[in-house]
């Protein structure tokens, strides 16, 4: 797990790191731009191979601008270093590294005195671009020559490196600041910004890789900081383990509750994604008048009838046999298919007050706790909820616009689980699972292959199978949303942008799981995120 920071806090870590702990900012900014050059190598092993232009403000994002250009020259790479002025107006360790270049005899060109075309012109694919020009201190909209230039380098055919985070971002909230860069890596250093993960920013991100630079752990582990980006090693060391001698018993049961007519499919995707997920027992229950249908669906999943209306719903009737049913399970979920009635939300408020076990609550579930959503803010006994909203439910259950809930996804899903006392898996790109405890976790994968209709129920069954292994509440939210995104990168990796359904997603499962059980053991420096290779 890695702690989130926006840039303010970022700036506090930095001079706590020199005040404190005795390392100087020469150091860190070496550090800095170090890890930039790594990636750089990896991208261009062949030194003859293109060119790099490196574009340096006047701030320590230029200064890390400076270091990158002094290492390319020094590794035999072709490399134009821009600079914004002359030395004299740059201060600091920007300026020191800045007259370092000069004192080797190296050439750097002031953007003040060329045509913005020129920064460009030549670049092709086969060359790169290095952005660091304006870094995380950014408050005001880019102007002048600055907006030329981004304007230019966005034209370029060449890919672009940031450095830190694409310049005209803003760093606390994701906003383009008039024009950003439209980076295709981003190396920020210590910790990843808001700013790189909050839309409009996180479409100029790119690929981020969150590089080491040297902060103590102290400062980049400090508990007070509530935001984290979830990661696969993570992932890695909470799932159960697969043992030789286990059997279906040994990984739990889960029932989930679902279906309505014409919903069936969410019932039998959310079914098979538990299975899919690992739970050694999976069984559906629907209304009986429906369960010939599922079974018609279903090969592995277990279906049960339980008492319903007589046209296809579940009814609170049915309690005492749903909670028989569910008396050896580890985990229920509630909502795929089923209607957002009085009578689903009489069913859910009884089952929740009645069972102690991890509860998943998604989509009719969640339209019927939208009639009385003050019923979640009641104290009393109940299972440990999972909520599982779309930004339209979670407007409903919030009691604003689907707009608002955009505009302040990560504080809303905050604000809510604590109140709710519940963990709230707010979807869309990127989710955001909320806990309880006041703790948030943004989830890097995933891409719009989840834009289509089941994948929902997926998330819902999966989460529910990683409860009924064990898992508490919390990390199976966590895990089920990295997992799930996953499944959809890989997919997209293997087979393209578009034309896939949910079942598709669904089959990349167990590939997901592979691929996290893979990962190599963590180490200090550079940790690659977004997007399956």
């Amino acid at each position: 797990m890695i702690k989130i920071v926006s840039g303010k806090k970022m700036g506090e870590i930095d001079r706590e790191t020199m005040k404190r702990f005795g390392i100087p900012g020469l150091i860190l900014m070496e550090n800095a731009g170090l890890q930039v050059v790594q990636l750089l190598q990896a991208l261009r092993p062949d030194r003859t191979r293109g060119r790099i232009a490196i574009f340096c403000g006047r701030g320590n994002n230029g200064g890390d601008g400076f270091v990158i250009a002094r290492h390319l020259r020094r590794l035999g790479y072709r490399v134009t270093t821009w600079a914004l002025d002359h030395v004299s107006t740059y201060q600091g360790d920007a300026e020191i590294n800045y007259q370092i270049l000069l004192q080797q005899g190296e050439t750097v060109f002031q953007m003040k005195e060329a045509d913005p075309q020129e920064f460009i012109r030549d670049l092709g694919a086969e060359d790169l671009i290095v952005d660091a020009l304006l870094g995380t201190g950014l408050g005001r909209p880019v102007s002048g020559l600055l907006l030329d230039l981004i304007s230019a380098l966005n034209g370029s055919a060449a890919p672009a490196v940031a450095v830190d985070i694409p310049s005209g971002v803003s760093a606390d909230t994701g906003e383009v600041l008039g024009a950003a860069v439209q980076a295709d890596y981003t190396v920020t250093f210590a910790l990843p910004k808001r700013g790189l993960l909050l839309f409009p920013g996180a479409a100029c991100t790119g690929r981020l890789v969150v590089a080491d630079i040297g902060i103590p752990a102290k400062l980049t582990t400090a508990p007070e900081i509530k935001e984290n980006l979830i990661t696969g090693h993570f992932v890695q060391s909470c799932l159960p383990s697969r043992r030789l001698n286990g059997h279906k018993g040994t990984y739990g049961r889960a029932l989930i509750l679902a279906g309505s007519p014409g919903m069936t499919g969410a019932a039998a995707l959310a079914g098979e994604a538990a299975l899919k997920g690992g739970a050694g027992l999976v069984y559906v229950g629907t209304a009986a008048e429906l369960r010939p249908v599922l079974e018609s669906k279903l090969k592995e999943v277990i279906t049960w009838g339980f008492p319903g209306d007589g046209q296809g719903n579940l009814t609170a009737g049915g309690l005492q046999e749903i909670l028989r049913a569910a008396a050896d399970c580890q985990a229920l979920a509630v909502g795929p298919g089923l209607q957002p009635t009085q009578e689903t939300l009489l069913l859910f408020k009884k089952l929740g007050g009645a069972i102690a076990v991890p509860l998943v609550v998604d989509a009719g579930a969640l339209g019927a706790l939208a009639l009385e959503p003050e019923f979640l803010e009641r104290k009393g006994d109940r299972a440990p909820l999972v909520l599982t909203p779309h930004p339209g439910e979670m407007g409903r259950l919030a009691g604003c616009s689907t707009a608002d809930v955009q505009k302040q996804r990560w504080a809303l899903a905050a604000e809510k689980a604590q109140a709710w006392q519940a963990v709230v898996v707010l979807k869309g790109a990127h989710t955001v699972t909320a806990l309880p405890g006041g703790e948030l976790f943004i989830n890097p994968t995933g891409n719009p292959l989840l834009s289509t209709a089941g994948t929902g129920d997926l998330l819902t069954g999966l989460i529910t199978a990683l409860a009924a292994q064990g898992l508490k509440a919390g990390k199976a939210a966590l895990c089920g949303a990295y997992l799930h995104g996953l499944a959809a990168d890989l997919l997209q990796t293997h087979a393209g942008p578009c034309g896939f359904m949910a079942g598709d997603v669904l089959d990349f499962f167990p590939d997901a799981f592979s691929k996290v059980a893979k990962l190599p053991p963590a180490v200090s420096g550079a940790h690659f995120y977004i997007r399956a290779d």
